[in-house]
């Protein structure tokens, strides 16, 4: 990933510029998807919130994480971040935040799971279009895992499936792109043969399935009921 780029005698911070592009992306697929729904402005208002809290968390992490550089040269805050440990705290408080205001709010899980499917699916082609574009190999599987990204969304947007259908739909995305990862020969194996971005969509496969099946089975009791 790129670590700063430079603009003239600008020094920028590159995987913020690079985040910045994936959200702002990820936003207006999000947006796409909520046109003309009831739901529109409070779920896009909370995925705005939601998205500057992750970068300012992610960000400020850095302090938490290396206070002793920060106290020697706090600008080192505008090109440092938290690294891969201030991303996973950044995630989690942003859950947090999303599952507070949901439940403040009543708004559907279901909801909140497929609007975080559309937002990955538009960051996932943000991300490996611009890995293509720069040559970043290998350029077949950036290519792919871009056109795979893309070819959901469409489909999402032209059958208009559901927030439910494309929970089911998405994870034959995670699947497509588990699979895809099994080409790509110099990646870092964790278990068997499996990365840790396959077992990351393994894992995310498994929850989603589950959480479909207990919400059949939650629907299928009220109507027995």
């Amino acid at each position: 990933m790129v670590h700063s780029i430079e603009i003239g005698s600008l020094v920028l911070n590159g995987r913020l510029v690079l985040f910045l592009i994936y959200g702002a992306v990820g936003w207006l697929v999000l947006k796409l998807r909520f046109k003309n729904l009831k739901e529109n402005d409070t779920v896009m208002g909370y995925a705005s919130t939601a998205f500057l809290l992750w970068l300012a968390v992610w960000k400020g992490s850095f302090i938490l994480y290396h206070p002793v550089e920060f106290i020697n040269q706090p600008l080192s805050l505008l090109y440092f971040d938290g690294g891969r440990r201030g991303l996973w705290t950044a995630g989690l408080i942003t859950v947090l935040y999303i599952a507070y205001r949901s439940w403040k709010r009543r708004l559907s899980v279901n909801i909140w799971i497929g609007s975080g499917i559309w937002f990955v699916l538009g960051c996932w082609f943000a991300y490996h279009m611009l890995y293509l574009v720069v040559g970043e190999k290998p350029v077949w599987f950036h290519a792919l895992s871009a056109a795979l990204a893309l070819t959901f969304i469409l489909l999402f947007i032209f059958l208009r499936l559901g927030f439910k259908r494309e929970l089911g739909y998405s994870v034959w995305f995670l699947i497509g792109q588990t699979v895809l990862g099994f080409g790509v020969t110099d990646r870092q194996l964790w278990l068997l043969s499996f990365s840790k971005p396959q077992l990351l969509f393994v894992i995310a496969a498994l929850l989603i399935t589950g959480w479909l099946w207990l919400d059949d089975t939650k629907e299928k009791g009220q109507t027995h009921g």
